[in-house]
């Protein structure tokens, strides 16, 4: 295996992937709607349209393809669940045809979410086979999306592999998720930027919350070690609730604001399951390496250096 097609390539997580392949000594290469802004090798397109997806093909004739393009914003997939089933699962179906009519040799890392699972407050760690109970519709489009998948890899003999992750936290994540909006938030505030009032949501919610960092890494060895036919969690084994990541943020930042909660973020309080990772760390002998401390510390970092950058471009407009 030498060259790896990322759909999704210019988002948060396919950017890390990317850096990660290269370090490997792997040749990325993409398929997005943006540009990656990182030198990947990139077709602009959607998977959305099979134009896109066969010129990817025909340009870059990978080893193997890891799909992480999608919708993966769970109150936008609420607001818009016809477009998240047209992405979601029509997209993998387009890809998964194109890849059985001229590419069933190639190796299929397919990206879920641990989310198929629904809400698990308490219990032992869920394995792989537990029946999965999706409570939302971005949980639901990607479990129907994991079995079209599963479909092909069983009918047509194609090598595939499914991974279902937690929440990942790192450097570049968009303010639209939980951690990357509070460090940004933060952020503003010590450079006087905003008053030191923090708009939030649900403080109670309870996740396992990984590294991106540690998460791509687990994606690779499964490319290169995952059974073919398998499902794999890939989680940290911590739960916090949202209110202690605040905390934690707030003393790395310095700064300690009044809260105040945003009835636009609030959402009802839940917990993520807690996943068994037996089977990644067997198969693959991946486990999570990056503490949540030196997390939000990079989190944070990334928050101040967007927040100068941004105030830099305004005082030279």
């Amino acid at each position: 295996m030498k060259t790896v097609l990322l759909t999704g390539a210019s988002g948060f997580v396919g950017r890390h992937f990317a850096r990660e392949l290269r370090a490997a000594g792997l040749m990325p290469v993409g398929l997005d709607i943006h540009e990656s802004g990182d030198a990947l090798p990139l077709v602009r397109g959607s998977v959305e349209n099979a134009e896109d997806l066969s010129a990817a093909f025909d340009r870059f004739k990978p080893d193997a393809v890891v799909h992480l393009a999608g919708l993966s914003s769970v109150p936008r997939a609420e607001a818009e669940p016809e477009r998240t089933f047209r992405v979601n699962v029509e997209g993998t179906l387009r890809l998964m045809e194109i890849l059985r009519r001229r590419h069933p040799s190639v190796r299929i890392l397919f990206v879920s979410t641990a989310q198929v699972y629904g809400g698990c407050p308490q219990g032992e760690p869920i394995s792989e086979e537990a029946a999965p109970e999706p409570d939302s519709i971005y949980a639901l489009s990607k479990l129907a999306a994991e079995m079209v998948v599963s479909y092909y890899g069983v009918q047509y003999d194609m090598a595939v592999v499914i991974v279902r992750p937690v929440n990942h936290i790192g450097p570049g994540q968009s303010t639209d998720f939980v951690v990357s909006s509070f460090a940004t938030q933060l952020a503003e505030i010590a450079a006087g930027r905003r008053e030191a009032e923090m708009r939030v949501g649900n403080l109670d919610s309870i996740r396992d919350f990984i590294d991106v960092r540690d998460v791509v890494r687990g994606y690779r060895l499964l490319l290169e070690r995952g059974v073919p036919g398998r499902v794999y969690n890939l989680a940290s084994g911590r739960r916090l609730s949202v209110r202690g990541i605040l905390e934690r943020l707030c003393a790395v930042a310095g700064v300690h604001p009044r809260i105040v909660v945003d009835p636009a973020r609030y959402r009802p309080a839940d917990a993520g399951p807690r996943l068994d990772t037996t089977r990644i760390a067997r198969d693959t002998e991946w486990r999570p390496e990056i503490s949540i401390e030196q997390s939000l510390k990079d989190v944070y970092d990334d928050a101040v250096a967007r927040t100068s950058r941004n105030s830099n471009a305004q005082n030279t407009d």
